[in-house]
């Protein structure tokens, strides 16, 4: 890992203080409200740890490496509440296969006290089967967060309150549009709150579609879900589905201001589209407007026309 400082009038990045070694493949980070610690999420093996922030922005030794029995199975994301009181490492699990049963995802629950955690509870709706918990956001008055399953494309909503994070979802939707088709391979990713708390987003990525028969079929939806919150129950409600023009959007970001939306599409692709015909897919970053109402607008897409090439996270700084 390593910090970087950021240059206020051109927004170049310079590396800051030395690099720091980890024991396992990082896969998401964050930082606590203050910015004094920095909390690192690994996938394989499953772990988390803690790293002081040194006042001039090094990133400190570890100082906590949680053991295998402590994380739970694929942690994917790591996030403090609002409140600063509370860490969320967000376990995704594995589908089963033709060889392997499915492993369950789950929340490890941390309390947070000065740089210190202290694990009071798993979280994992029916023993965590179904539940391919991925990534979360946070509405801003800090009473819920809305939590992307991956593997179900769905779209959770729990409750935060004096006494902790509820055990079971308050509301459960839909991130697609239309019914899964058989053998389509569907995975919603990223999940994003708007400034406003009056809309949640999630992309949806689909992997091509084995041929039947030898003829191709269309394949899932790859798009961003807009959901409309209810300002009291907190409930979202699904209204819009807008196409990314592209293949499998992993990362979008939505700016400060509250009106742009970007969404990066990970990979070329060829696949069939809703006509039946073949359609090559480039690495793109797809740019929208955001109404007063939540819904996007298309305004620009940038390709990038190289093969070989992955576009995993973009974001604005």
């Amino acid at each position: 890992m390593l910090a970087c400082s950021i240059d206020r009038k051109t927004g170049e990045p310079a590396i800051l203080g030395p690099k720091q070694r980890v024991q396992y493949r990082p896969i998401h980070l964050s930082t606590d409200e203050r910015g004094e610690n920095l909390f690192v999420a690994y996938n394989n093996p499953s772990s988390m740890s803690v790293h002081k922030i040194e006042a001039n922005g090094d990133i400190g030794d570890t100082r906590i490496q949680l053991s295998k029995d402590q994380a739970g199975i694929f942690g994917h994301q790591v996030r403090i509440t609002p409140n600063g009181k509370t860490v969320i490492l967000v376990c995704r699990g594995y589908d089963a296969t033709d060889t392997t049963p499915e492993k369950p995802g789950c929340l490890k629950i941390f309390d947070l006290t000065d740089g210190e955690i202290c694990h009071t509870k798993t979280i994992g709706p029916f023993g965590g089967f179904g539940f391919g918990a991925r990534h979360l956001d946070f509405h801003p008055s800090g009473h819920c967060f809305y939590l992307a399953i991956e593997r179900q494309s769905e779209l959770h909503t729990f409750k935060i309150a004096e006494h902790g994070i509820s055990d079971n979802p308050l509301f459960t939707a839909s991130t697609l549009s239309k019914p899964l088709q058989s053998g389509v391979r569907q995975a919603n990713s990223a999940v994003h709150v708007h400034p406003s708390g009056k809309f949640v987003y999630v992309s949806n990525r689909t992997y091509p579609a084995a041929p039947i028969n030898g003829r191709a079929r269309p394949n899932g939806e790859d798009n961003i879900a807009v959901f409309e919150i209810n300002e009291i129950s907190y409930e979202p409600s699904l209204i819009q589905s807008a196409d990314t023009l592209g293949s499998l959007p992993r990362t979008f970001s939505i700016h400060n201001s509250g009106k742009m939306l970007v969404a990066a599409n990970s990979e070329a692709a060829r696949k069939i589209n809703s006509k039946g015909k073949a359609t090559s897919l480039p690495l793109s970053l797809v740019s929208y407007k955001i109404g007063e109402n939540g819904k996007l607008a298309l305004k620009h897409q940038i390709k990038f026309k190289e093969k070989n090439l992955l576009l995993f996270w973009a974001g604005f700084l």
